[in-house]
C-alpha cells in the first residue's frame, strides 16, 4: 500500500477550525499500527507555474504567489499567508503523485488533499487551489479517458463540479448536506441530504449512485474525497454519521472500485469533529480499508 504526505502540509493557521495537525497524526498513527511502512510514503513534488496554469487563471495565480488580498483570495476563509498557499500548491503535487502510483499499485492514500471548493479564479471556502482537479487535470493529459470523482465530504465540491461542467471525461458526483455551505454548482449526479440523516439512509443512497457510475459510466480511474465531517459530531455539519457508519461509507467505494479493476486514489477532504482524535481515527479507517482490499 502506497501513501504520499508532507510535513509542509501542516501549516501553522493559529486558532482555526480546520486541524492542519491532523495529517501528522495520521501518518504517526497508521505507523504505529503498522498499516504504513515510511519506505512506502512518497513526497509529493511542487507543481511549476506553467502546471499550475491549467487550473487557475494567470491573475489569480498571480495574487496567490505574491500574497495579495484582493477579490480573488478575499472569499477564502483561510488566512493569505505563504506557510498555506505552499501547502496547498503541494498538495496538488500529492494528488498527481498518488494518482501516478495508483496506477502502478492500484490504490494510493494521499494524507492531504480535497480542497474541493477552490474555483480557477477564485478562492473559497478554506480552498485556495483544488487538488482534486488538478490530479484529474494532469491524468487526462496522460491519456484516461473516463475519471469518476466521487466527492463524500459534507460540503459540495462546487469547485470540481463547476471546473468539470463541460468535461464528458470527467464524471462529477457529490452527496453533501443540502442546507448548507456552499452555494451550489452542478456536478453530474448531485445527492443533497437533508439534516439529521444518519447511516442507513446515507449508506443506501451512496450505494444507489455507486451503482449507477459504475455500470453507466464504467471509470477507469476513481479520485475518492473521503471528508470526515458527515460525522455526527462534526463541528460544521448536521448529519449523523457514526465512525462505523463512515467506514462502510469506505467500504462500499474501495469495494466498488476494487471489483471493476479501477485504480482508486484517496483524498482527504474536511474534518471538524470536537474532538481530533475522532477526525483522525475516521480517516485512518480510509486507510484501513483500503489495506484491507489491497491483501485480499
Amino acid at each position: 500500500m502506497k501513501f504520499v504526505h508532507s510535513p509542509k502540509y501542516r501549516a501553522d493557521i493559529g486558532v482555526h477550525v480546520f486541524p492542519t495537525e491532523k495529517y501528522d497524526r495520521i501518518r504517526q498513527k497508521l505507523s504505529e499500527e503498522g498499516v504504513l511502512d515510511d519506505q512506502h510514503v512518497f513526497v509529493p513534488e511542487r507543481p511549476n507555474n506553467e502546471q499550475l496554469l491549467k487550473i487557475v487563471t494567470k491573475e489569480y495565480l498571480d495574487d496567490l504567489i505574491n500574497l495579495r488580498l484582493t477579490a480573488r483570495t478575499y472569499p477564502s476563509e483561510m488566512p493569505v499567508q505563504k506557510n498555506i498557499i505552499e501547502a496547498q500548491i503541494l498538495c496538488c503535487g500529492g494528488s498527481y503523485r498518488a494518482a501516478q502510483l495508483a496506477l502502478d499499485s492500484g490504490a494510493c492514500y494521499h494524507i492531504g488533499g480535497g480542497f474541493h471548493h477552490a474555483f480557477p479564479d477564485h478562492a473559497e471556502g478554506f480552498c485556495y487551489l483544488n487538488d482534486v482537479v488538478f490530479g484529474a487535470v494532469m491524468m487526462l493529459e496522460q491519456g484516461l479517458r473516463r475519471i469518476a470523482i466521487i466527492d463524500c465530504d459534507l460540503h459540495q465540491g462546487n469547485g470540481t463540479a463547476k471546473f468539470f461542467e463541460n468535461e464528458g471525461r470527467v464524471f462529477t458526483f457529490s452527496i453533501h448536506q443540502e442546507h448548507l455551505y456552499p452555494a451550489k454548482q452542478k456536478s453530474d449526479l448531485d445527492i443533497g441530504l437533508d439534516n439529521g440523516v444518519g447511516d442507513e439512509e446515507y449508506l443506501q443512497k451512496l450505494e444507489g449512485a455507486l451503482a449507477r457510475i459504475f455500470d453507466e459510466f464504467n471509470p477507469d480511474f476513481i479520485i475518492y474525497l473521503a471528508g470526515a465531517d458527515p460525522y455526527v459530531f462534526d463541528q460544521l455539519g448536521s448529519l449523523r454519521l457514526s465512525i462505523e457508519g463512515l467506514r462502510k461509507r469506505d467500504e462500499l467505494v474501495v469495494q466498488r472500485a476494487h471489483a471493476q479493476s479501477s485504480p482508486l486514489i484517496a483524498v482527504l477532504g474536511g474534518g471538524y469533529a470536537e474532538d481530533i482524535n475522532d477526525t483522525v481515527e475516521i480517516h485512518c479507517n480510509t486507510a484501513r480499508v483500503l489495506c484491507d482490499m489491497e491483501t485480499r
